[in-house]
């Protein structure tokens, strides 16, 4: 019996390690460019799998064992309860939500429920199966560096190593035999690099793996790809390396660097120094190549609270005749770093930090009623979505919007700040978190969710102090990196995302598991490399079997149910990216039957069922694609666009009172597209004199957002006139004519209502008037009357650009370029998209013989309009 319990052990354990060697080394490495459009999803799903199968192991032998062999933690208490309120807070907004949108709460819910228990509980729970070594220093390092720098170098041969794509199959898009022999033998190396099954080890294993993936985004930064065709730089000059987005690997680097640091400290031999050492250098670089602003203050918090610490300091001058060097090198790296690799240099470190320094050192920057000029588009958009997440969380303070709804409900509040503070209006995003990690708990679970977070951080903290204060010198050596790891991603996570992102969360929750294990008194001993674990069962779960047996058994359902939850999504991403790519060749038949596949695999995914509901509408099946739409919805009822699309189709299916009512809401999340205002123009006609009332109020918003937009402001006047509020048209009528003078119909209007209201004299019939006279002495030529008659237009209102428009060309006919170019200057530091005003001024500088400046004005247009064939003409002939 002993020997098939050790048998026992022996296979769990190996089957933990190959999951957390795919975890901690495949899963951050591995990603595909032609396979989903997202080209990480795979590395994701591959880590969600792996993680999930190591739960099912763990619940088969808890209920084998009728118990879970758990060490006693600090952090089990407040994580339950964490988990609870989260659960509790997403099960109230389930039912106080209206209907319509519990499908999409449902969906949302599941999604962000799945990643909290196996992203973040579960890897928690596996951070405590997994024991400590006795000795944390690696005596040797050379198989890590062998990972690095052996395994790594060999894909500098995979681009010409690598089979061509024998067709469209999954198989053939995903394998590839050089690159899958490369894959087999790395995850073997990592598999006996960590065969010990200790977490010093599982440590080393993410460190290699960082070192690899910021060998590859330094690469990336500097223009190098050595694998795939062309550079990946969805992020502009900003290095994405292996994990997608430069905030996820620039986070997962802030993780690991305090221990790095401790290692090198430790160091004792010049092979140990040189792969910390190298690990630091490499960290940094690749920080550096993120450009992410977050994380360096993330790694500069880490770094501090490690030398906050006298342990450290004191290896320091132990080790300072090697450690100034070093540090000195590392310095010169973090403030040599280019800014742009491609450009001159400019110190990357003073550029990111000094861009917004201007703008932010005034109080009254720090506000949505931003002065434009003080305006900076990275703090003012985190500005935006702070406060829409400190609205959602005080619309229900005690537990929150939901847990897991953020993305869902945030497009509903930004609307109405969006239309208040024109200032921030370019910064419309949909944000799928809060930016913030104390805003995201309080938006989403309350006060009551918050409060058990501090509550969590607390326990934590008290733990730390008193493991520092009564252990040994060698452990509080060792404990110190857990600590400033932490300290360092709460840091970054102030501005940052990460956290809820796959791959830095794992790393983040491991570590939490780990740290509080260790200040839980929990350090397990290895006693030999096929030694079983020794544990500690605690007296719970050893008087209640049955209910251990439960637990595990519902683990192991929840297990077996994600994973294929995981691989139905994966291929319903590689059915989306396929039908993704078929409509971009206009088949939108078999685009449609592709996306359908995908919504078959897993029907809950926002931006497929989208492009679904497209691919039926191009096809011309609209009933399919208003059913598609309608799922797109109940994936995520939050994105303008396809309440606009699916209007749309309502429309054209007669169905007039719900393509309202979805235009309506398309307006409320984004009432920056006046499309949409321009579509629920033509429906409220329809029934003008039912719709008047709710149609000015919407129309008088939309003339607020889009001032200068004749036809929204001849709409509102129309509406007005159904109302029988002439005063009101008339001012609406009024303000479209000075913005379109030449429009007949805007003009008949305005005299029109004018006669009804029996005026003959009014100041703006006096500007038309005004305005018509000088363009018809213009155009017959009448030099004498016409520059005394543009000044009077403009004196009757000085800011309107059309008349000072009217006055250059008369003050430029009559040879006064001077003049001309000062109203052409007025024009554009009024509104700087004012491209006709733009061209004369390039003329007026032609003329003067500026071409200096002319030529910087020809290509402002050509930057707006590539295809105004005259300005590149113009352009062309200009003298080098």
């Amino acid at each position: 019996m002993q020997q098939t319990s050790e048998k026992t052990e022996t296979r769990n354990k190996s089957l933990l390690t190959s999951s957390l060697v795919t975890i901690f080394f495949v899963s951050p490495l591995l990603f595909f460019t032609d396979l989903t459009r997202n080209p990480y999803y795979l590395q994701i799903t591959l880590l969600n799998a792996a993680l999930l199968s190591a739960g099912a192991v763990l619940a088969v032998g808890a209920a084998r064992k009728k118990s879970w062999e758990l060490p006693a933690n600090i952090l089990y208490a407040p994580l339950a309860a964490m988990l609870a309120v989260s659960a509790l807070s997403l099960f109230r907004a389930y039912f106080s939500h209206a209907a319509f949108f519990r499908p999409a709460i449902a969906s949302e819910g599941t999604r962000v429920a799945l990643f909290t228990f196996a992203n973040c509980a579960l890897v928690f729970l596996l951070a405590q199966k997994v024991p400590f070594d006795k000795e944390p220093l690696r005596q040797s390092t050379a198989g890590w560096l062998a990972l690095i720098f052996i395994w790594g170098g060999l894909w500098l041969l995979f681009p010409e190593l690598k089979a061509s794509a024998s067709g469209e199959s999954l198989f053939s898009r995903f394998w590839d035999p050089y690159g899958g022999f490369l894959w087999l033998a790395g995850a073997a190396a990592a598999w006996f690099l960590a065969r010990n099954f200790n977490q010093e080890d599982f440590l080393h294993l993410a460190m290699a793996a960082g070192a690899i993936a910021s060998l590859y985004g330094v690469l990336q930064y500097f223009q190098l790809e050595l694998i795939w065709p062309k550079i990946l730089n969805p992020y502009g000059n900003r290095s994405v390396s292996t994990f997608g987005n430069p905030n996820f690997i620039s986070s997962y680097l802030v993780m690991l660097l305090p221990f790095v640091l401790a290692y090198l400290l430790a160091a004792k031999r010049p092979a140990q120094r040189f792969f910390y050492g190298f690990l630091f250098l490499i960290y940094e670089a690749m920080l550096m190549a993120s450009l992410t602003r977050s994380s360096w203050i993330g790694a500069a918090a880490a770094l501090a609270a490690v030398f906050a610490f006298r342990e450290y300091r004191e290896k320091f001058l132990e080790n300072r005749k090697f450690m100034r060097w070093f540090f000195a090198a590392a310095l010169v790296l973090l403030v040599l770093w280019p800014a742009n690799s491609l450009k001159p240099f400019t110190s990357g470190l003073a550029e990111r930090f000094s861009e917004g320094s201007s703008k932010m050192l005034s109080p009254s920057a720090f506000s949505l009623d931003v002065k434009p000029f003080k305006v900076y588009a990275s703090f003012h958009q985190r500005l935006l979505i702070w406060s829409c997440a400190w609205q959602m969380g005080l619309e229900s303070p005690l537990l929150g919007k939901g847990w897991g709804l953020f993305e869902l409900f945030y497009p509903f509040y930004q609307g109405a700040l969006l239309y208040a503070f024109e200032p921030i209006r370019p910064f419309r995003t949909h944000a799928n978190n809060a930016h913030n990690e104390l805003l995201e708990v309080f938006s989403q679970a309350g006060l009551l969710g918050l409060g058990i977070y501090v509550w969590l951080l607390a326990v934590l903290a008290a733990g730390f102090y008193r493991h520092y204060k009564n252990a040994p010198s060698d452990s509080r050596y060792w404990i110190i990196p857990f600590a400033a790891a932490m300290t360092g991603m709460y840091m970054d996570n102030l501005f940052n995302v990460s956290l809820h992102f796959a791959v830095p969360a794992f790393i983040f929750w491991w570590l939490l598991g780990a740290f509080s294990k260790k200040l839980s008194g929990a350090e397990f001993s290895v006693k030999s490399a096929s030694s079983s674990l020794i544990l500690h069962t605690s007296p719970l779960t050893r008087r209640m079997p049955a209910l251990n047996t439960a637990a595990a058994v519902v683990l192991a359902v929840f297990c077996v149910w994600g994973i294929n939850c995981w691989r139905a999504q994966f291929m319903r991403e590689v059915y989306y990216f396929k039908g993704f790519k078929v409509m971009r060749k206009n088949d939108f038949a078999g685009a449609a039957a592709a996306l359908k596949k995908a919504y078959d695999s897993h029907p809950r995914e926002v931006n497929s069922n989208y492009e679904m509901g497209n691919a039926y509408v191009r096809a011309g099946d609209l009933a399919a694609a208003k059913w598609a739409y309608g799922e797109a919805l109940n994936s995520n009822a939050g994105y303008d666009e396809i309440y606009f699309n699916l209007a749309i189709v309502n429309k054209k299916l007669g169905e007039t009172a719900l393509a309202l009512d979805n235009l309506k809401v398309s307006a409320f999340i984004n009432p920056l597209n006046n499309t949409v205002f321009h579509a629920l123009a033509e429906l409220y006609v329809k029934d003008a004199d039912v719709n008047a009332k709710e149609a000015a109020e919407i129309f008088e918003s939309a003339v607020g957002l889009f001032p200068a937009d004749a036809n929204l402001l001849n709409t509102l006047g129309y509406f007005y006139t159904r109302l029988k509020d002439s005063r009101r048209a008339k001012e609406s009528y009024a303000r479209a004519v000075k913005l379109n003078p030449r429009d007949t119909m805007l003009v008949q209007n305005l005299f029109g209502v004018a006669a009804q209201l029996g005026l003959k004299d009014d100041a703006d019939l006096r500007w038309f008037k005004a305005y018509k006279e000088v363009e018809d002495k213009l155009l017959a030529g009448d030099a004498s009357s016409v520059q005394a008659s543009a000044d009077r237009l403009v004196a009757l209102d000085p800011g309107n650009l059309h008349a000072l428009g009217l006055r250059a060309k008369v003050r430029f006919k009559a040879g006064n370029t001077a003049k001309a170019k000062e109203d052409l200057l007025a024009i554009l530091a009024a509104d700087p998209r004012e491209n006709n005003a733009r061209y004369g001024l390039a003329v007026v500088y032609e003329k003067e013989g500026d071409f200096e400046n002319a030529r910087r004005e020809w290509d402002k247009i050509l930057a707006a309009e590539p295809n105004n064939a005259a300005a590149a003409e113009h352009l062309s002939k200009l003298p080098q």
